[in-house]
């Protein structure tokens, strides 16, 4: 992963990142202002880091988490008081003062725990036939979207200590 978009209604805080950033292996493609800019960016990006701050002036860190595609994540520099108001998980909260070292650990920690899953999560294509079903069963018996059905099976798969597989299988009664 190298791809770094920043995301700051500021520029002078921009520059400060991307100085931090400079001579690591994460390169910045570009510094957005908005939300909006941030989506139009990264609508053809496959992997993408975003690191923002806590707001922007259209949106919070959590909507723009919210837009995310899997290989998409986000890392939110912040102060501690807003940390709270994270409610999304998949945001990667790193407090403010941040040093450059710091900032980097967090990065290469985001992508580390994002490679593990990746090598953990290969499943046959029988389990991936299952999971589907069960996304789909979630779909029209409970009107989800995939991606609320996704979380609902791991939400409850965290909760339960059941594998994702197993919990698919549990809620097709298999």
């Amino acid at each position: 992963m190298e791809n770094v978009v920043l995301a700051f209604s500021r520029d002078d805080t921009a520059d400060k990142i991307r100085r931090m950033l400079e001579g690591s292996e994460y390169d910045v493609i570009a510094v957005c202002h908005s939300h909006a800019e941030i989506l139009r960016l990264i609508s053809d990006l496959d992997e993408v880091l975003i690191i923002m701050g806590y707001k922007l002036p259209d949106a919070v860190v959590n909507d723009v988490a919210d837009d995310l595609r899997e290989g998409q994540k986000i890392i939110s520099i912040m102060k501690s008081e807003h940390r709270e108001m994270i409610t999304n998980e998949d945001v990667f909260v790193v407090p403010l003062p941040v040093t450059r070292q710091e900032l980097i650990s967090a990065i290469e920690l985001l992508w580390g725990v994002v490679e593990r899953r990746r090598k953990k999560s290969k499943r046959s294509p029988e389990e991936e036939k299952i999971i589907n079903r069960a996304k789909l069963y979630l779909m029209e018996n409970h009107h989800m979207t995939e991606a609320q059905a996704h979380r609902f099976i791991q939400k409850r798969s965290m909760d339960t200590g059941e594998k994702f597989i197993d919990m698919s299988r549990m809620i097709l009664g298999i």
